[in-house]
């Protein structure tokens, strides 16, 4: 484990990084006595590291006892891609009224040149892809919109880990990075904006596809 950091924030992140590539699944119960034995700690770190899942909303804890995992039916999958889709929208039109574009159009270049030269099978993909929205929410200069969307992602993630792993969703999703990046960069904000709502619902259907596909819930 990493000394740097404690051992809630490690516990976090490897409990967060199951759920999202699924190999804990999505409905799993875990209880304290479990996830003690896995990590061989006290129960306090792991308590301290189902919070902060707890407050993602990709578990829902339950005190002394464990964390029940996030389910997520076809209702709440349309739900969270839709307000996404308004969320990253809005990232994108008060990212453009910046007054200096010139750091928002490098990091926007830098990530779209990472990702034309990254294998797409190798994770750091789907963190690019990931990063290039979360560009435009680092310039939008509003935290609650920056909050709310925090919450949105990490469920979406779940999905998204699903799909981006596929060559002709990931060709797509490049092209469509490009086609929102050039409008932006030309000053053309509308189209842009209008590119961002039309990227995200093409990932709404890539996203419901998957939920079809699971025997229950995703």
């Amino acid at each position: 484990m990493d000394l740097k950091k404690t051992l809630s924030e490690q516990i976090y992140e490897i409990l967060r990084n199951d759920i999202v590539t699924q190999a804990i699944p999505c409905g799993s119960k875990l209880t304290l006595k479990i996830l003690q034995e896995r990590f061989h700690v006290s129960s306090t770190p792991i308590r301290e590291a189902l919070t902060r899942l707890a407050e993602e909303q990709l578990a829902s804890y339950y005190s002394n006892i464990g964390v029940s995992v996030v389910s997520l039916d076809e209702t709440d999958v349309k739900e969270i891609y839709q307000f996404m889709g308004d969320l990253d929208s809005l990232a994108v039109s008060y990212a453009s009224r910046c007054p200096d574009q010139k750091p928002i159009l490098r990091e926007l270049r830098e990530n779209l040149s990472r990702m034309d030269a990254c294998d797409l099978a190798s994770p750091s993909w789907q963190d690019y892809s990931d990063r290039f929205h979360l560009i435009f929410y680092d310039y939008c200069e509003n935290s609650r919109l920056v909050h709310s969307a925090q919450r949105m992602r990490s469920q979406m993630s779940i999905l998204a880990y699903q799909y981006e792993k596929q060559a002709p969703k990931q060709d797509l999703i490049l092209k469509e990075h490009h086609m929102i990046f050039s409008l932006y960069e030309t000053g053309q904000y509308e189209g842009a904006v209008a590119m961002m709502k039309e990227h995200l619902s093409h990932s709404l259907e890539f996203a419901m596809e998957i939920a079809r596909k699971q025997p229950g819930r995703v």
